[in-house]
This record gives structure tokens, C-alpha cells and sequence, in this order.
């Protein structure tokens, strides 16, 4: 048994999943409404049959109908059964038969047992009676029967179920995939792919058990297309899971995608080594196929899509955000996109990436405020990745010259900007800075240590001359400082 549900955020209640809703809703009326009192009359009818004196009359020749079918799974089935039949395999044998399309025709023709018989006038009573209780049929007239296969069965067999703990798991499933998915589909797009994951569900099932007598019926194709929705929705972003594979389970953290073959892989497994278990494996496999195709359908000609998508595997909403700002850059959306990233840096601030691509989405429209937002918070970047003082400075000559009126950064940033360029040997640009923190700000705490930190780094490159410059302003504005005792040891 595998199991592999995402962990991700409830959904929102400002804008419920109305329509995976009613689909629950829809389930539970038909379950508990008509499948229920149709199941309990069902139940009294059988219970009349297996005392009438029908067993006797009609599975005899039901079983010789098996006998020469031309279906080898019906032969087989036949040499299987008792003789004669147990107590059990004539209730089974009873429901096959009134799902046999072919025999129910010959038995109300009076073909099977013919008016000419001596048993003929009992067993006309008795089915009579029978035919009074056994109720309106509803579930299989509205199942998928390989025997008596309609289109329209394959919609309605979707919203049918065969007990509570059928109809309770599907459910829970249908919760929490279908929020998800209809979050990120719209609610008339998600019910036309959960309606058509669920037809391809019965497809692949009816052609994989054509010659069956055994209906098919529950909502679970269509919520294994769901799975496949959600993970081809997710595609390679890492979402964490809960799974169980027989006895062991943990909790892992993997591209979404990863799920769909493995799905697949398993629901095919089922259907070679758990035949006649009951249960329609080659649905759940149909609708995981039909699903993602739909999804892939989907992006393909729709990719603004993704849009749309809910947030999995952060408590912030920066994945899904990231994933919307991505989607808009490819449409070439990129006022919207900027705006994206721009709530992308205030969730994560410190996020390199978000950071880089909306000071190059800023950087188009100078003169906007972004531009001069973007800046502060990358020039305010601290990374131990070895690259970043790079990414900054290239970044700092970027917004200096292109900065409309000018460029416009706090004191704190100027400051820190300046020693960091100094160490790193940029002395044009650190004396850029310092000469700006000396006219807006002279008195500043930092520009000391950032003058000094200039003598120092022109020193090291041989720029005697240059250090004296700085050491001379440096004596001029701060004299009797420590740094500029420093400094003039210094150039001794």
C-alpha cells in the first residue's frame, strides 16, 4: 500500500473552494439518498430470493449461460463456482446476473424458462415479487457496466459509491487535492477536468475489462486525476509530503512531479497482482493519465495559468508569489511582474534572487520608485556567498548612473556601501560614497573608520598618493582622532 498526501497551508476561507464543495455535498446527497434506500431494498429482495424457489430455477441456467460464453473470464468464472453454488456465491451470482445485459434479455422473453416448463407458473410469482422489491436499480443503471456500457455512465458513474468508508475515503482525497487544484484552475475549469478525469478513468477501465460482469462505479478516478493535476500543477517545486509505503512513513520534501510515475507505476502494479480485489485499479491509472495531460494541455496553451497557484511548501506564500512573478515575466507582463517581486523582497528580503530580478525589472523605468526601492534593498544585501560583494557593486554602478534625478540612498547604506567597497580595493567608488556621506551627513559616526579604511586600501595598491589625500581630509575634518593618527602613522 503507498500513500503520498501534500502537506501544504489550508485553504482560504475568503475565497472558499465552493465548488470541491459541492462536489462533496453532491456525493453524500446521492450516497445517502437514493444509493442508500435503493441498497436497503436490494437487500430485503435477496433475502426474499435466496428463500424463494428462483436459486433453484434460474442460477442453474445462469451458470450454464457462463459455461458457453464466449468471454473466457465468464468460463472461468463458472468453473470456479461451487456445486452446488455456496450461500454467498449465490448472492454474487445473483448480482452478475441482473447486470447481465444478454441473459436478463433471454429471462424476461421467456426464453429461459418457458411457459411450456411445469416450474413456469411458480417462478413467474416469485420473480414477479422479487422484481417488486428489488427497488429502482439506481446504482446500476447509473454504474459503468462493461455489459450494458452507455456514454453518459462514465459522468455519472463518478458520483456513486459502494459503502460510507468508500465514499468517506474518496472524500477526504477530493478535499485535499480539489482545494488546491481549484485554486489554481477557477472553479468551472477544475469541475470540467474532474469530470473528464473521470471519464477517462472508466475509459481505460472499460477497455481493460470489457468481457467483465462487474460494474465500476466511485468518484476515485476522478480524484486520482486530481493527483495528477496537482503535481503536474506543481511540476519540479519541492513539496513536502506525507508518505507510507506498507509499515514505513515519514515526511519528505520533493519535487512534485516525482509522484505522478510512481502513481502510475502502482496502480498498474495493483491491477496485475490484486486482480478481482474489487477494487478499479485501471481507473485510478486512467485518471492520473487523463489528468496530467490535461495539466500539460493546459500550460502549454494557458501558461499564465500557474498563475493562480496556491502556495505549497511555504507558510508566507513566497513559493506560490515567486511562481506567479515567474509566469509574468515569461509573458512579458513586466509591470505586473515587478510589482510581483516587489512583494516577493518584502516577504524575504534577504531572498538574492528575488532581489536581483526586481532591481533589473526596476532598472527599466529609472524614475520610478522601484528603481530607488530595489537599490536600497540589494545594496543592502548581506551574503556569505563570495559573489555577492560583486552582485552589489555591479548593481551600485548600475543605480549611480541610472538613477532619476540622482540617486538617493540613506546615510546607514552609504556608509556601510563605502567600507565594504573600500576593503574590497573599489577606492573610486568608496570615495564616491564618502564624498557623499561628507556632504550630506559630515558629522557621520562611520565616516572616520571609512576615510581610514580608504588610506588603507590605496596603500595596499601602491597609491601613495591618493592615501595622502584621504589621510589630509581625513586630518582636516576629524583632527585628533584615533583614525587619524592611524592614518598618518601610517604614511610615515
Amino acid at each position: 500500500m503507498f500513500i503520498a498526501i501534500p502537506i501544504h497551508g489550508r485553504p482560504t476561507w475568503r475565497d472558499p473552494p465552493w465548488m470541491t464543495l459541492l462536489l462533496i455535498v453532491l456525493n453524500c446527497l446521492i450516497y445517502f439518498g437514493p444509493q442508500r434506500s435503493d441498497e436497503q431494498a436490494w437487500e430485503q429482495a435477496v433475502a426474499y430470493y435466496l428463500r424463494s424457489t428462483l436459486p433453484r430455477l434460474e442460477l442453474p441456467r445462469y451458470i450454464e449461460h457462463l459455461r458457453h460464453a464466449a468471454s473466457p473470464a465468464r468460463r472461468t468464472l463458472a468453473k470456479r463456482l461451487g456445486d452446488p453454488p455456496s450461500a454467498s456465491e449465490e448472492a454474487f451470482l445473483l448480482r452478475l446476473m441482473e447486470r447481465d445485459r444478454d441473459f436478463q434479455a433471454d429471462l424476461l422473453a421467456e426464453r429461459v424458462i418457458r411457459p411450456d416448463q411445469a416450474d413456469y407458473v411458480r417462478w413467474k410469482e416469485d420473480r414477479a415479487r422479487f422484481d417488486g422489491l428489488k427497488g429502482t436499480g439506481f446504482t446500476d443503471r447509473w454504474a459503468s457496466n462493461p455489459t450494458d456500457w452507455r456514454p453518459l455512465t462514465a459522468v455519472t458513474a463518478v458520483f456513486l459509491h459502494g459503502s460510507t468508508a468508500h465514499l468517506i475515503g474518496n472524500m477526504v482525497f477530493l478535499f485535499i487535492f480539489g482545494c488546491a487544484v481549484e485554486a489554481a484552475l477557477g472553479r468551472l475549469r477544475y469541475l470540467m477536468f474532474y469530470l473528464l478525469a473521470g471519464v477517462g478513468g472508466y475509459l481505460l477501465d472499460l477497455a481493460s475489462h470489457r468481457d467483465d460482469l462487474v460494474t465500476s462505479f466511485g468518484a476515485s478516478g476522478a480524484i486520482a486525476g486530481l493527483m495528477a493535476m496537482y503535481v503536474a500543477l506543481y511540476g519540479r517545486r519541492r513539496i513536502q509530503f506525507f508518505v507510507k509505503f506498507f509499515v514505513y512513513f515519514d515526511i519528505v520534501r520533493t519535487p512534485a512531479i516525482i509522484f505522478l510515475p510512481i502513481w502510475i507505476a502502482h496502480e498498474l502494479l495493483q491491477q496485475h497482482f490484486a486482480q478481482g480485489a474489487g477494487v478499479a485499479y485501471m481507473a485510478h491509472a486512467g485518471g492520473l493519465l487523463t489528468g496530467a495531460i490535461l495539466i500539460a494541455l493546459l500550460k502549454w496553451r494557458y501558461p499564465e495559468t500557474i498563475l493562480k497557484l496556491p502556495d505549497a511548501g511555504s507558510a508566507d506564500g513566497f513559493d506560490s508569489q515567486r511562481a506567479r512573478a515567474e509566469a509574468l515575466v515569461r509573458n512579458m507582463e513586466l509591470d505586473a511582474a515587478r510589482g510581483a517581486y516587489r512583494r516577493l523582497v518584502t516577504l524575504r528580503p534577504d531572498d538574492r534572487e528575488s532581489l536581483t530580478r526586481f532591481f533589473n525589472l526596476a532598472k527599466l523605468v529609472p524614475a520610478d520608485e522601484d528603481f530607488h526601492q530595489a537599490a536600497k534593498c540589494l545594496l543592502s544585501l548581506r551574503d556569505s556567498d563570495p559573489g555577492t560583494d560583486e552582485l552589489v557593486h555591479d548593481c551600485f554602478r548600475v543605480y549611480w548612473n541610472r538613477a532619476k534625478p540622482g540617486p538617493c540612498l540613506p546615510p546607514g547604506i552609504v556608509a556601510s556601501l563605502g567600507l565594504r567597497f573600500a576593503r574590497a580595493g573599489w577606492t573610486d567608488d568608496a570615495a564616491r560614497l564618502a564624498g557623499v556621506l561628507q556632504q550630506t551627513v559630515p558629522t557621520h559616526e562611520a565616516l572616520p573608520i571609512l576615510l581610514l579604511t580608504m588610506v588603507q586600501s590605496a596603500l595596499r595598491r601602491n597609491e601613495r598618493e591618493r592615501a595622502s589625500e584621504y589621510a589630509a581630509i581625513l586630518n582636516d575634518r576629524f583632527a585628533g582622532s584615533s583614525e587619524a593618527r592611524v592614518a598618518a602613522d601610517l604614511l610615515r
